[in-house]
């Protein structure tokens, strides 16, 4: 006989801290909160126009993913970006990704390669105006093909559990002059070789994009950054 039971209704509406929650993560995802900076609770209160107490509720659960520092007598601040923490972060998108790309290559359609063609197109047009956010989200269409084609859904899961680091780490390597207009060369030859259906070079040239990117993240000169 099936066990009875009573499941509370659900509220539609997203809570207050679940609001607060996703403003902050996204500004400090985003950089607009960058890396060291002070948390205020009441300054974040009234910019988001609610109470502290759904603020400071947030920030506890940023806290716990590792996104804000609280620090006993001195405050709550932005999660500073450490080498450590990049090197670590590449390091398993290089080994997982490559992965991926040995999975997706004898799978990728003519219209995938088309599509991440056009992508990349636009990309290029995007440097080209100076508009590097448009080109930086561009880019990503051959590691989002990749993932997709793959055809591994645990695979896929772990990847995306680190994109949210991922996210404020990709954004550093875009302000470093050169990195975007060195990804879309390397983006290309990711294509290249999965357009030949070549699984061995795609993990290949997928380990060495991610790697290069964070190469010039651990070497970066003040005068290669833009302002």
């Amino acid at each position: 006989m099936a066990r009875s039971y009573r499941l509370e209704k659900v509220d539609n509406a997203l809570s207050l801290k679940d609001k607060a929650y996703a403003a902050i993560k996204d500004a400090i995802l985003s950089l607009r909160l960058e890396p060291g900076m002070l948390l205020v609770e009441g300054d974040l209160a009234e910019q988001l126009g609610i109470s502290k107490t759904p603020v400071r509720d947030a920030l506890q659960e940023l806290e716990r993913e590792g996104f804000v520092t609280r620090i006993l007598f001195k405050g709550t601040y932005v999660t500073e970006v450490t080498m450590s923490d990049m090197t670590e972060v590449f390091q398993l998108r290089a080994v997982l990704e490559g992965l991926a790309a040995r999975l997706a290559a004898p799978h990728v359609s003519q219209q995938d390669l088309d599509e991440v063609d056009r992508a990349l197109t636009a990309a290029e047009a995007a440097l080209d105006r100076g508009d590097l956010a448009l080109c930086s989200e561009l880019g990503q269409a051959v590691h989002h093909t990749i993932i997709d084609k793959a055809g591994n859904e645990r695979l896929a899961l772990i990847i995306h559990n680190l994109d949210d680091h991922l996210s404020r780490f990709r954004i550093l390597s875009d302000r470093i002059i050169g990195r975007l207009d060195k990804s879309v060369q390397e983006h290309r030859r990711i294509l290249a070789v999965l357009a030949r259906r070549e699984p061995d070079a795609a993990e290949q040239v997928m380990r060495d994009h991610l790697f290069s990117v964070l190469q010039d993240l651990a070497t970066p000169e003040k005068s290669d950054i833009h302002p």
